[in-house]
């Protein structure tokens, strides 16, 4: 929705004539007029003002949370690639981009938390498959068992990591809500 359609919408829903927001907002009449009619882009101070006598923020008026999601998502969701350099970091990168924007856009926030549920789980499970096999290795633990198994099992937990990862950025890049799963909910 643009701007001039939200500040109208707004105004109407909270019973302001075009005069009055004028007055509340310390702005000319003739600015709230071309900002209703797309003539003018609210920015600085005036979106600040616009925004105060609604009880928003700057950010919630301009709608620049869906231009955001476009590219912050998808890049949240690629972060998690880092698990190819070691395991661990397919969780952490992730976390640390999700914990600084995650107020800013829910869509973002519940982005991150289905991403960072599964990439918690995917690194609790390889993790134990890793020192499960050391422990047969270390046993001698023959039949079904052997290091091969377990290294099969591995490589395919990672490309499954990989697959989703990649198809949850092209989903997300589409605005499509990404599927992570299996996941325990941590967050």
């Amino acid at each position: 929705m643009k701007l001039s359609d939200r500040v109208k919408k707004l105004r109407n829903q909270h019973g302001f004539s075009q005069e009055e927001l004028a007055k509340q907002t310390q702005l000319s009449l003739r600015t709230i007029q071309r900002i209703e009619q797309n003539e003018t882009e609210a920015r600085g101070d005036t979106l600040i003002r616009l925004a105060q006598v609604f009880g928003l923020k700057p950010i919630d008026l301009t709608g620049t949370n869906e231009k955001a999601q476009t590219y912050l998502i998808p890049i949240l969701n690629f972060s998690a690639l880092s698990f190819l350099i070691y395991p661990i970091l397919g969780f952490i990168v992730p976390l640390i981009l999700w914990y600084f924007k995650r107020n800013e856009d829910e869509k973002l926030n519940e982005t991150g938390k289905k991403l960072l549920n599964f990439q918690a789980t995917w690194t609790l499970v390889i993790s134990s498959l890793y020192a499960l096999s050391m422990f047969i290795k270390v046993m001698h633990v023959g039949g079904v068992f052997r290091i091969y198994t377990f290294l099969i099992i591995i490589y395919g937990f990672y490309a499954l990591n990989f697959v989703l990862i990649l198809l949850n950025t092209f989903r997300s890049k589409n605005l499509k809500d990404v599927i992570y799963k299996p996941a325990i909910p941590f967050f």
